[in-house]
């Protein structure tokens, strides 16, 4: 489970519901709130990939979606854009209309390049309040803990491995109170799987991304669905009313069940891209039998 600190999450959550947003209005001027039926923003391992056949018909039905105007496309991933841009060509992943990676800490618009930079404004936000020094003293002397290789750490996120730890939980914990109170609310801990662990800023997450890309494209949040597998996928679900989890879903997002009893969360029964689909028709997004093909 990611775990923000409240008085960054605040301050984050005032400004991108401030209006007008300065730098909004000088990426995007003049324009009228896109017209879309749908937002799906999803995770893309083990919730869009784990099933390729699955995902090869989901594929098709979001594609035609895409086409008609009805649906607007946000991968959110922990993955780099170079193994987004890689699942395009060999995994079956649909094009997207956004991609968020690196647990959220990058946004990239279309068209899509290799070695292309993210998003410049919301590096520049998170940037402003981030101390990747400070960060790291957060993890200093954690029992176990491994660094994950370099290309999967950058200015904006420092990724880890827990699993060799006695106790991965207890070390999550430990990690998450030392980020409370020495880091000065700016830095948060998301804690995925069992042994994944990112330390991003405060203000940077999937959730957070999703919710800057949805007032970058004047969009609808009412229309937002998000899906997802894994505790990185948690802060999806805290930002927007309407969720699926996926039935090979890992624990802490499960608890989600449990935790908010009364909700729009989907639960759904089958796994990958199917569960995602199960809950596209249960929001109906899709129907029940229909499946489209590329006109």
């Amino acid at each position: 489970m990611g775990f923000v600190l409240k008085a960054q999450g605040f301050r984050f959550a005032h400004m991108l519901q401030s209006e007008p947003l300065c730098f909004l209005k000088e990426i995007n001027p003049g324009e009228d709130r896109m017209s879309m039926k749908w937002i799906l923003a999803s995770d893309i391992d083990n919730t869009l990939t784990g099933d390729r056949s699955a995902l090869d018909k989901l594929r098709i039905e979001i594609q035609n979606l895409r086409a008609s105007g009805d649906l607007f496309l946000i991968l959110s991933t922990g993955r780099r854009l170079d193994q987004v841009l890689d699942g395009f060509e060999e995994e079956g992943i649909p094009p997207a209309d956004a991609v968020v990676s690196q647990v959220g800490t990058e946004i990239y618009l279309p068209p899509f390049e290799r070695g292309m930079d993210p998003l410049h404004v919301w590096r520049d936000i998170l940037m402003e309040d981030f101390s990747r020094e400070k960060a790291m003293k957060i993890i200093d002397g954690i029992e176990g803990l491994e660094m994950q290789p370099g290309k999967f750490n950058t200015p904006l996120k420092i990724s880890c491995y827990l699993n060799k730890a006695e106790d991965p939980e207890a070390a999550a914990a430990e990690i998450r109170r030392r980020a409370e109170y020495q880091c000065d609310g700016l830095c948060q801990v998301v804690w995925s799987s069992g042994r994944d662990l990112d330390l991003i800023p405060a203000a940077a997450g999937k959730g957070n991304a999703i919710r800057f890309v949805m007032n970058l494209q004047k969009l609808d949040a009412d229309r937002v669905i998000v899906a997802g597998d894994s505790g990185n996928d948690r802060s999806m679900f805290d930002e927007f009313q309407c969720g699926i989890v996926v039935a090979n879903a890992q624990t802490e997002l499960l608890a989600l069940k449990k935790e908010h009893p009364i909700s729009e969360f989907y639960f759904s029964d089958r796994e990958y891209a199917s569960g995602v689909r199960d809950g596209l028709v249960y929001f109906q997004v899709l129907g029940e039998t229909n499946e489209l093909s590329i006109g």
